[in-house]
């Protein structure tokens, strides 16, 4: 994994897209937008742009579109924009100002639906 792996060190400035990383830690600042396996914002870190990935830890700043599969903010992160996620863990502390939408699964949702709609026609047959 060391060699899929990217750090942004505190004081870096990065702009542009950010590719074939496993896993990254900014530190800096950074507006991009990112799809990989595990993220990290650092306490002095700030990223603007949208993140697609199993894993998001934020002690830092964000503000973009989010969707992870687990989310966890620390006491300092900063949040604003819009995050998807299927399991949230939020500290005493954080701070979000965005739209937090949870994923359920969303053949779920359909069979939910279609079983409604077939418990209305049951129903206007019945009478």
């Amino acid at each position: 994994m060391a060699s899929k792996q990217a750090v942004l060190g505190a004081g870096a400035r990065f702009s542009g897209k950010i590719s074939n990383a496993k896993s990254i830690e900014i530190n800096g600042y950074v507006e991009a937008d990112l799809s990989t396996e595990k993220v990290t914002i650092g306490s002095t870190g700030k990223f603007l742009g949208a993140v697609d990935s199993e894993l998001v830890v934020i002690a830092g700043e964000y503000e973009g579109k989010m969707q992870a599969d687990s989310v966890w903010l620390t006491e300092t992160s900063r949040i604003s924009g819009e995050v998807h996620y299927k399991s949230l863990q939020m500290d005493r502390g954080a701070a979000l100002n965005c739209r937090v939408v949870h994923n359920w699964n969303e053949s779920e949702e359909v069979d939910q639906s279609e079983q409604v709609d077939e418990e209305i026609e049951e129903q206007s047959v019945e009478k």
